[in-house]
């Protein structure tokens, strides 16, 4: 398994439920990687995830997908796992994460504790194996709504429901 193949799997079940661009899948990936290794003692594909100024980032995954830019990401690049595992783990990961905003996952991402955070003190695109992932707090700490950007969007439409709607057509 792969990488790219957990980036493939999650495009072809969420890429039109949530909003999929480079940066956001890649941390996705990641926390697939982490939920692996947490839950099962064993990471999820072999490919090397670096910390890059965005976040953990696995540099197959920001290959395929670079030419999106910023934008959203809806075709798969390639093969998409069915095993039971892969697809657990993929939905635990966007039970757990899948709410919060790119802004939201690159600043829990980036939160004091993390592997990413130990690891880019280093320098940029240095790795980030899974024994720094298991000594950080990474699959320890739950990320919560409170003073989220999703949370504020959430409230917004809420009180007032047309706004996103009408700024998209000003």
């Amino acid at each position: 398994m792969s990488a790219l193949d957990m980036a493939n799997l999650l495009i072809d079940r969420h890429g039109y439920d949530i909003i999929l661009n480079n940066v956001r899948l890649n941390t996705l990936v990641y926390w697939v990687q982490v939920t692996s290794l947490r839950e099962h003692g064993r990471p999820a594909f072999d490919d090397p995830i670096e910390a890059w100024g965005m976040g953990p980032t696995e540099v197959e995954v920001f290959q395929a997908f670079k030419g999106y830019d910023r934008r959203r990401i809806a075709l798969p690049r390639g093969a998409v796992p069915s095993d039971r595992i892969s697809l657990s783990l993929v939905s635990q990961v966007i039970d757990e994460y899948g709410f919060l905003t790119t802004y939201d996952l690159v600043c829990f991402t980036q939160r004091e504790g993390s592997a990413w955070r130990k690891a880019y003190g280093k320098g940029a695109e240095t790795p980030m194996g899974d024994g720094l992932i298991l000594a950080s707090r990474d699959g320890l700490d739950r990320p919560g709504k409170a003073g989220t950007l999703a949370s504020a969007i959430e409230t917004v439409n809420r009180t007032w429901p047309n706004t996103f709607e009408l700024l998209q057509h000003a």
